[in-house]
Order: C-alpha cells, then sequence, then structure tokens
C-alpha cells in the first residue's frame, strides 16, 4: 500500500531496514523509561546521502500516548525499518536492545541479494535514545547501507516533547501528521490521522508481502 506519510520509505531510492522477527514480539527490555501519559510533539529530521545525492527530511506529528501506546511506539520505528529492508529484498535479524541508565540503544543488521544487480545488499542501523526526563526524549539514528546498487548513509535526530493533555481528536495510539518536508519543501497537502497500531499492521504486511516475492 502506498502512502505518502511513511516516515522514512525509500521512495527515493534510499535507506532503511529490519526483519525475520517480522511475525515475532520484540524483545524490549522491560524497564525502558516511560514516557508521561498525554500529547507528544515529535520532530525527527535528517539527511540520506548517496554517491550524488544528498536528501533533507523532516517530518513533524503529534501523538497521543497511554502506557500501551508508548510502548507500542518502540515497535513502530522498528517495523518501519523492517518494511523499508524489505523493499530492498532485505532480511535482518533481530534487532539487539541494551539499556544503561536512561539511554536505550539498539543495532539492527540486514541482508539480502538484489535481483536487480546480482549483489549482497546489507545494511546497519544504530541508535541511541535518551530519556532525559517522563516529559522529554532525544535520539539519533544512523544508518549506512552497503553493496547496493546506490551505497548510502542516513544520519537522524528525533527530538519529542508532551505538550500537555490529550485533545478530543487523538485517543491513545492516535497520530496527527503536520508536516513532512523534503529539502525544506512541505510535501504534505493537509493533516492526515493515524493510529500507532494500524501503522504497526500495516507495516508488517508489507514486510511479509515484499519478502514472499523474493521466495
Amino acid at each position: 500500500m502506498s502512502h505518502p506519510s511513511r516516515l522514512f520509505l525509500p521512495a527515493l531510492g534510499l535507506c532503511l531496514a529490519l526483519l525475520p522477527c517480522s511475525a515475532s514480539a520484540l524483545d524490549l527490555p522491560a524497564n525502558i523509561p516511560a514516557r508521561s501519559e498525554g500529547l507528544w510533539q515529535i520532530d525527527r529530521q535528517g539527511t540520506f546521502r548517496d554517491a550524488s545525492t544528498t536528501i533533507n527530511v523532516q517530518k513533524v506529528w503529534t501523538i497521543c500516548l497511554d502506557a500501551k501506546a508508548d510502548r507500542a511506539l518502540h515497535e513502530f520505528e522498528v517495523r518501519e525499518n523492517q518494511a523499508s529492508a524489505a523493499m530492498r529484498k532485505e532480511s535482518c535479524g533481530k534487532p539487539i536492545f541494551t539499556l544503561v541508565e536512561d539511554t536505550l540503544s539498539s543495532t539492527m543488521r540486514c541482508s539480502g541479494l538484489s535481483g536487480a544487480t546480482g549483489k549482497i545488499g546489507s545494511s546497519e542501523f544504530t541508535r541511541f535514545t535518551t530519556f532525559v526526563s517522563a516529559d522529554e526524549v532525544r535520539s539519533e539514528t544512523m544508518i549506512a547501507n552497503r553493496n547496493n546498487a546506490a551505497e548510502s548513509d542516513g544520519r537522524f535526530t528525533t527530538h519529542m516533547t508532551r505538550l500537555g493533555a490529550c485533545d478530543g481528536s487523538l485517543k491513545p495510539g492516535g497520530m496527527m501528521l503536520m508536516h513532512w518536508r523534503v529539502n525544506g519543501e512541505e510535501t504534505l497537502k493537509a493533516r492526515e490521522i493515524q493510529n500507532v497500531y494500524r501503522e504497526i499492521s500495516d507495516f508488517r504486511a508489507q514486510t511479509a508481502a515484499q519478502l514472499d516475492e523474493q521466495r
């Protein structure tokens, strides 16, 4: 299913990954610091680079969190990467999570044979998420894609802040896409209401469908 609001799906020919774990639960640490319930704003900015192109992207959205949706948001970030990897015919092992004090780190690796080039493509993802407080979270993600038709690197920073109580338009798990900019140009025609659980389900279905085509 095509969806213009996907965070970083490689419609521009670039990035992201993660799989075989698509059908199983993630091994998230049980004691990840909890974000406060309420309405949060997420501002994610980053740059993709390959041999000939540099693309700057920014996505801003809000999400209504309760304890369950807070946990689901961690899965959402992983499943989105899985779907992107599957579009490159790459499948990956489970992400490895480590929690040290207030910082959650993860490493993700994937690989797959490209039918277009006959080469083995590989990707590695490193992410550090720091829980500054119950009302503020910052993260940084580094992505390296190798041996694909076009090798690329990505680096993203995310700033997440609590705005207050959820308003009537969003229930726990509900998301509102506010901005989606590419090289400074707004590509979003209107605000979009989404749902973190539905997005997770869609990403998993996309991943399975793409990899089934490869078999």
